[in-house]
């Protein structure tokens, strides 16, 4: 057989020829092949970063909505007493949903940037909870999807069940992520505890600290460690507190307390809780701040009363604490003046804290 020029071929030729032909056609489709994993793997490494960058603002929204509804709260409470109005959270267990609504919102803001972001950069359109997120005013997330609740005195936790969609869609492309459960700590440290500002009628500024020595593992105060000749070393330091950017001083530390209130009870006003033991938190109310009828004994000085926040507030009876035979004090006469006050703690106190009536 012969081509067009003239040159013959045999049958071994076409032999020879066929499966170069074969590899060709071949590899031509394994290049189209590759060039179409390539653009899926690339779709993918975009989509897989959409729902990072997604989840990791949901994350983002819990913590800042969280702080700054709890830091709102707490002024609501105090500017509202001021101003001689109702407490919005008293008594009705509202403290919480107030709070979830803001972190709804401040996780809503924080999504819907992100997703408007990403599609302004890849081209893809962005599902969140089923919701095309095409506007602002888009909402993905309510109140009803967050849970609050309190397993340390001072945070609380905004969790969110796991399992809500987000798809990133592009023509025939559509990937979907499932969120996982989502547990965001929400620190109170430093905030103004309302419950003692309202209560007091010199509204005494109470603020957050946390007492460094106590330890979570066996529950121990260690308030006795150290035994000077006037005073108890740890005790004393707890009572005095810190000295803080305000310069009011003392402001007693706040410390775990199984029977005392939590940040929700004390924005509720309340005197018992009903949360978590876990979550609870106490501190000291010194220099004898209320002197009305009932604390104070007929001749007018005032009544033994317990110095822990929520025992002081019901009247629950306390006694001394003595060392060398003297009564320990509490710090608030040496910073404003006015009579010693001594410092008094219930019995069942005592023994929660691991003291002694007397130190020899």
């Amino acid at each position: 057989m012969m081509d067009e020029k003239g040159f013959s071929f045999t049958p071994l030729t076409f032999l020879i020829i066929i499966p170069i032909i074969i590899v060709a056609v071949a590899f031509s489709g394994i290049v189209n092949e590759i060039n179409l994993i390539s653009q899926i793997g690339i779709g993918g490494d975009v989509t897989y970063s959409a729902a990072s960058n997604i989840f990791t603002s949901i994350e983002k929204g819990a913590k800042d909505g969280g702080r700054r509804a709890a830091y709102n709260a707490t002024r609501t409470v105090i500017d509202n007493e001021a101003l001689r109005k109702s407490n919005p959270f008293y008594a009705s267990g509202t403290s919480k949903t107030a709070i979830k609504t803001v972190v709804a919102d401040a996780i809503n803001e924080n999504t819907v940037k992100t997703c408007l972001e990403i599609q302004s950069q890849t081209g893809r359109q962005i599902y969140v909870n089923n919701i095309l997120i095409d506007s602002y005013s888009d909402k993905p997330f309510n109140s009803s999807q967050i849970n609050i609740t309190q397993y340390d005195p001072y945070s609380f936790n905004v969790i969110i069940p796991g399992g809500i969609p987000i798809s990133a869609v592009q023509k025939d492309q559509n990937a979907t992520f499932k969120t996982p459960l989502l547990n965001v700590t929400v620190s109170i440290e430093n905030l103004e505890d309302p419950y003692v500002w309202v209560k007091t009628k010199d509204r005494r500024s109470s603020v957050i600290y946390k007492y460094p020595y106590y330890t979570t593992q066996f529950k121990e105060y260690h308030f006795a460690d150290t035994i000077l000749s006037d005073n108890i070393a740890n005790l004393n330091f707890c009572l005095n507190g810190t000295n803080n950017p305000s310069g009011i001083t003392p402001r007693p530390y706040y410390f775990p307390d199984p029977n005392g209130l939590t940040f929700f009870d004390r924005l509720e006003g309340k005197s018992v809780s009903t949360d978590t033991p876990e979550g609870r938190m106490g501190t000291f109310i010194l220099g004898q701040p209320l002197e009305d009828p009932g604390y104070l004994n007929p001749d007018g000085s005032p009544k033994n009363i317990s110095s822990v926040d929520h025992e002081y507030f019901t009247m629950v009876p306390g006694s001394v604490i003595k060392v060398n035979g003297n009564d320990i004090q509490d710090p608030w006469h040496a910073v404003f003046g006015g009579k010693i006050t001594p410092f008094y703690v219930s019995d069942t106190y005592l023994g929660i804290f691991g003291l002694k009536r007397n130190y020899p």
